[in-house]
């Protein structure tokens, strides 16, 4: 191992005087792996003006480094090389250095949270078991450390090593066993960069020229940018800033001598803040340094953190694909994730999971994307499900079949193409469904449940059609159902799947977005109470959840003094043409109306209506189309005490808004 190790280092060979600022970029190193088949960018720094040369598999390309000693030049596409190459950077006559065991393969970047970041010594012992059978020859390993920054760091401290036993005990286990699955079915080099953060958010890894584009998150864009270095929009305030400090100086001076007091230092521009669970830091230390080295495609395993934030996750989703495919030059890279399995959150998140999971699959529409489901191998009460060499075989389904032309294989789980209601039932078609639908234990498929327009859920009788490419749900509970649901619940397991063994994924024909109704855009948003509840009641009014208890469901103080209020920011104006809400079959709540306003203001009446005591209840209000920001509900008056609750409290348990 020790001589390995050696091995592995890139050689910095000196001749006469050498410059102590010549470098590569920290990928470039022995023991690495090249992209094949695409230009490979190689860079790194040199005294400025300097003519550095690179010379691998019989190409020599040269380059001038520039002004700040930055220098990038790009190989010709590469093929694939299992044998090793050694390449050689230089400057001038005076210094050079020396990467051997260099292999021509598949490169991919795998990144997220903990699910990621989880090794594999602390994976089921079966996948222990297959990791220490022995080394993989074709499989090299590179892992970044975890680190933080504000600016875009150059560099970073890590090296390329081959996959043995010892180095996949610490590496990630999702990144390791696909690695290891690619190897061995394209019987080529591969190699797997890892930089992932246990408990990360997604958005300190966002590039953010990703956020371009993407309406739902246009005043975020343009507040990060203005506390971002390196943009022009921070950039500008800092240099005022300085400018502030030099007069600050002059007159902190004069105040001394004058025996004055000092006036306050000038603030300086605000930074987002700096974490891995935060609002930057991640990709601009343990992604950017990386950039633009050529790969083929990025891994992603990350929501947990994000959890509760239903379908502006899927814009955020496109921002992180967007950036990064910009970032690394490949705009068609594939960029594969997982869908979070199943798990028991707090009742205060109990909604969050499904929403989730909505908004993962909806990012299926991004061009080149898949996503490998998992509600079949999680373990409700732990968030780690620890087969991660199945959660990795289900990614490399998706690279064979799309990245790498295999015809033979089905890659995703039944997933709900469309549904129709007829004759008191509902019928629901999938794609993927192989060689048919089936079910693990052999019993009818379960987790289906379905509504009328009351939208009161039942569980559904469902069977499998005799072509196995939809199933047909049913209740003598709802003789006219509309909708349906399937998998609806944060510790949903369900049991349908394609007889490749392949789970199907969640689904509600109804959320976010009614078919009758348009497309709701309070999920998720933020709320102000006019009497905030102190008891863990003060949400749950926006997270696509009809819940009764704390955490799914808002409710105000029990001051006596009604009127009461609770309003949405929808963030931006949008013409709004319906309103839903209801309450639950708790506490006294009585009439609430519903109005709107442009700017917060001013609030105008779109209706009211009277809830019937001790019964949940719903109503939808429609109006002509208005344009609006903020919907507020005004807790007008109340029912006598109902219950154990008392009566001043006003309840609701979700109110969603509809435009066109």
């Amino acid at each position: 191992m020790f001589t390995t190790s050696l091995r592995l280092l890139p050689t910095l060979v000196l001749i006469g005087s050498a410059s102590a600022e010549f470098t590569l970029a920290p990928l470039f190193q022995s023991g690495a792996v090249l992209q094949r088949d695409k230009p490979v960018p190689v860079w790194g720094h040199a005294d400025a003006g300097n003519t550095v040369k690179v010379s691998f598999a019989g190409q020599i390309k040269e380059t001038k480094a520039d002004a700040s000693g930055r220098w990038m030049l790009l190989l010709d596409p590469l093929e694939t090389d299992a044998e090793g190459g050694r390449l050689v950077a230089s400057t001038g006559e005076t210094t050079e250095i020396v990467c051997n065991d260099v292999l021509v393969g598949e490169v991919w970047l795998a990144s997220g949270q903990s699910n990621m970041q989880w090794v594999v010594s602390q994976t089921r012992k079966e996948d222990q078991q297959m990791a220490a059978e022995g080394p993989v020859p074709m499989l090299r390993l590179f892992q970044a450390p975890r680190t933080l920054s504000h600016t875009r760091l150059e560099t970073m401290d890590a090296k390329w090593t081959h996959a043995t036993p010892e180095t996949a005990k610490d590496f990630s286990a999702v990144g390791y066993f696909f690695g290891r699955k690619l190897a061995e079915e394209l019987k080529i080099p591969v190699g797997i960069i890892h930089s992932s953060w246990g408990g990360s958010r997604i958005e300190p890894w966002w590039a953010e020229e990703g956020l371009d584009g993407i309406d739902e998150l246009a005043d975020l864009r343009k507040s990060r940018l203005q506390r971002s270095p390196g943009f022009p929009e921070y950039d500008k305030s800092l240099l005022a800033h300085i400018g502030n400090m030099r007069a600050w100086t002059d007159d902190a001076e004069a105040a001394l001598e004058a025996g004055r007091q000092v006036p306050d230092q000038p603030k300086a521009p605000a930074l987002l803040a700096l974490g891995h669970n935060q609002q930057t830091g991640t990709y601009q230390a343990m992604i950017h340094p990386l950039v633009p080295y050529a790969l083929r495609g990025f891994l992603w395993y990350q929501g947990e953190s994000n959890n509760g934030e239903g379908m502006l996750y899927a814009s955020k989703m496109r921002a992180l694909i967007q950036g990064w495919r910009k970032q690394f030059r490949v705009p068609e890279a594939p960029f594969l994730y997982v869908q979070l399995a199943p798990f028991g959150y707090p009742a205060d998140r109990a909604g969050g999971l499904p929403g989730i999971w909505k908004a993962q699959q909806a990012v299926l529409e991004i061009p080149h994307t898949g996503m490998a489901v998992i509600n079949d191998i999680g373990n409700p009460k732990d968030i780690h499900p620890r087969n991660k060499s199945e959660v990795a075989r289900r990614l490399a389904l998706w690279a064979l079949a799309d990245t790498y032309g295999q015809t033979d294989l089905v890659k995703s789980g039944p997933l709900v193409s469309d549904w129709k209601a007829t004759d008191g039932s509902i019928a629901v078609r999938f794609e993927h469904v192989g060689s048919g639908l089936a079910t693990r234990d052999g019993k009818a498929p379960d987790s289906f449940e379905i509504a009328g327009s009351d939208d009161v859920f039942h569980p559904a009788d469902a069977k499998i059609t005799a072509n196995g490419d939809a199933v047909i749900l049913s209740s003598s509970e709802v003789p006219q159902p509309d909708r349906f649901r399937f998998a609806w619940s944060q510790t949903a397991s369900p049991n349908l799947m394609n007889k490749e063994g392949l789970p199907a994924a969640a689904w509600h024909s109804h959320w976010p977005d009614d078919p009758s109704l348009g497309t709701m855009v309070s999920d998720g948003k933020p709320i102000v109470s006019s009497h905030p509840n102190t008891h863990n009641w003060n949400s749950g009014l926006t997270d696509g959840e009809w819940g009764a208890k704390a955490g799914t469901c808002y409710a105000t103080n029990d001051a006596a003094d009604f009127p009461k209020t609770v309003t949405i920011d929808l963030g931006k104006t949008h013409d709004l043409h319906a309103i839903r809400y209801g309450t639950p079959a708790i506490g006294s709540t009585k009439d609430v109306a519903v109005s709107l306003s442009a700017d917060g203001k001013e609030f105008s009446e779109v209706g009211r209506h009277e809830f019937p005591p001790k019964r949940a209840g719903r109503t939808t209000i429609r109006f002509a189309p208005r344009s609006a920001r903020y919907v507020r509900a005004s807790f007008l008056d109340h029912h006598p005490k109902q219950d154990g609750f008392n009566e001043n409290f006003g309840f609701l348990s979700e109110v969603e808004a509809y435009e066109r």
